[in-house]
């Protein structure tokens, strides 16, 4: 095929598809030229004209010429009505690109009859209407007439919000309402309320509409919510494997609604080898739902692995807020009790550690960008606040992917940590520093990097800092390879630092991600340098 423009090649191939060289050679004059006509008319081309040529070779060309365009001689588009200001109407005609003398342009004018009908949808002006639509093509003077005159109508509002079916408080579900009576209808708004409603994790099911039908004389909608109750407790079993802690068992009981209140209950017994713990947390909502609560947790946690044997409680009362648009923050304290061995350092510790943590996670719905999240911590003892030692504790964590094409992906991961203090031995083990492992440093055993004792037994660090680099490509369906590159240390006055490096082998299920990590520690003792890391869950 020549002759025809590459962005208009592909709409003639596809009227031409399925024709082989015999059949288009055997094609009546009339039809084909139907057929190529109908393939350039929407681009504005309404005379084409072509011959079919026999190559040295024995096949078909068809050469087409696109002759002359038909261009806009007449642009007739208004809007009125209440929306005539509207800016997202203006920026519409602005982006129209249906301009005088403009080559016609078919999708074009459609594309903006489409756009207007969709904003006065969802901007709640229910009774626009186009008092005039035309598109007047004339092929024999080249010159095509675009007329459009669309009138919004008024725009309608938020009306009463009728909530059926709910156990929870009204005041609490009306909380994650972003409207209020009286404001501009927006669909988007309205979405964002059954999100939020969602996301609270009380309802089983849940409806929100706006009942067009019964505006009253001020244009104003009810807001109808119909919602079916979560079941008051929850309780999920778990099991799985990784190369880090072996067999992992867990149960979890929930209770997404404590009470019409909206508080909420959750505890979790998890079982492996070297570790066992159990959690309890309890959530009271405040004003924001979602952002704003309050919470207070417990834990018991029992280790037993290389050179660490410790029993672990500690009991957290935190308040959570938003700062702004992306990052959340939340202030708490924390009792902690410990009694551990850590290779020959034996000690039974308490601490009172108030805290402050940032996290941030930015997640777009376009593949093409790049999604990040961040977590900064800060806490602090003393032993003027019933604390057996001093430290300074900052923790920070950054993870950033990036889908590069649809077939390639690049992550970056980042640890760092640091705890200011007199003395190791002023640090319970459980808040000393160790790296390796999958999600750490591959190549390398489970947190099996930190300083030594004159023994060879792992002390645990004053620091640490490792980062993580991969990259993906996707080689078949749901299967992913990847190389990867790791370095990372624990330490107490200067890095040394370890390197792993490997290849990946991703299986991107539909329920959850299964991964193997094929490491080599650059840096690991002679004969323990190649591990296989297996791990289950999202990488972001």
């Amino acid at each position: 095929m020549e002759g025809v423009p590459s962005n208009l090649q592909k709409n003639v191939e596809d009227y031409l598809n399925g024709i082989d060289e015999e059949s288009l050679q055997n094609l009546s004059r009339h039809h084909l030229d139907k057929l190529i006509k109908q393939a350039l008319n929407p681009y504005g081309y309404y005379q084409p004209s072509f011959s079919l040529q026999t190559l040295s070779d024995g096949s078909s060309a068809l050469v087409i010429e696109k002759g002359e365009p038909v261009r806009l001689k007449v642009v007739d588009i208004s809007i009125n009505g209440e929306g005539k200001e509207d800016p997202d109407f203006v920026l519409a005609l602005s982006e129209a690109q249906l301009r005088l003398n403009d080559v016609l342009n078919h999708e074009r004018y459609d594309h903006l009859k489409n756009r207007l009908r969709s904003l006065s949808l969802s901007k709640g002006y229910f009774d626009a209407q186009f008092e005039k639509a035309r598109l007047e093509v004339i092929p024999s003077q080249l010159s095509a007439h675009a007329i459009l005159h669309f009138n919004t109508g008024p725009r309608y509002r938020f009306g009463e919000t009728v909530i059926k079916g709910s156990q929870i408080r009204r005041d609490r579900v009306d909380n994650l309402r972003s409207f209020e009576v009286g404001n501009y209808f927006n669909a988007q708004l309205l979405n964002e309320y059954q999100v939020q409603l969602s996301e609270a994790g009380w309802f089983n099911h849940l409806a929100v509409k706006a009942d067009i039908d019964h505006a009253n004389q001020d244009l104003e909608l009810p807001i109808e919510v119909d919602v079916a109750p979560r079941s008051k407790n929850v309780v999920q079993v778990g099991g799985g494997y990784s190369s880090d802690v072996g067999v992992k068992g867990s149960l979890r009981w929930a209770q997404p609604w404590y009470n019409d209140k909206g508080h909420s209950f959750d505890s979790e017994v998890s079982l492996s080898q070297p570790e066992q713990l159990v959690n309890l947390g309890y959530k009271i909502p405040n004003h924001d739902v979602l952002t704003d609560y309050y919470g207070i947790q417990f834990g018991v946690n029992h280790v037993d692995y290389l050179d660490t044997k410790r029993f672990t409680s500690d009991l957290t009362f935190e308040k959570h807020w938003k700062l702004d648009q992306d990052w959340q923050t939340t202030a708490y304290v924390k009792y902690l009790y410990e009694d551990y061995t850590q290779a020959s350092d034996a000690a039974t510790m308490q601490l009172l550690l108030p805290g402050i943590s940032f996290s941030y996670l930015e997640q777009k719905p376009d593949s093409q960008e790049i999604l990040h999240r961040h977590m900064l911590s800060l806490e602090y003892s003393d032993p003027n606040l019933m604390s057996d030692s001093r430290v300074l504790r900052l923790m920070g964590e950054s993870v950033l992917s990036w889908t590069i094409t649809p077939k390639q992906k690049f992550h970056l991961r980042v640890n760092v940590g640091a705890n200011f203090t007199d003395d190791l031995s002023d640090i319970p083990s459980s808040l000393r520093f160790f790296v390796g492992g999958d999600g750490s440093l591959r190549g390398y055993d489970y947190e099996s990097i930190s300083p030594s004792d004159k023994n060879g037994e792992l002390t645990g660090a004053l620091y640490m800092a490792n980062m993580g680099l991969e990259y993906q490509y996707n080689v078949f369906n749901d299967y992913w390879l990847g190389a990867f590159f790791d370095v990372g240390d624990a330490f107490d006055k200067q890095p040394e630092l370890h390197r792993g490096t490997g290849l990946s082998l991703i299986w991107d299920t539909k329920f959850v991600p299964i991964k193997l990590d094929f490491a080599y520690g650059l840096d690991a003792k002679e004969g323990d340098e190649f591990r296989v890391h297996f791990s289950l869950g999202t990488q972001f």
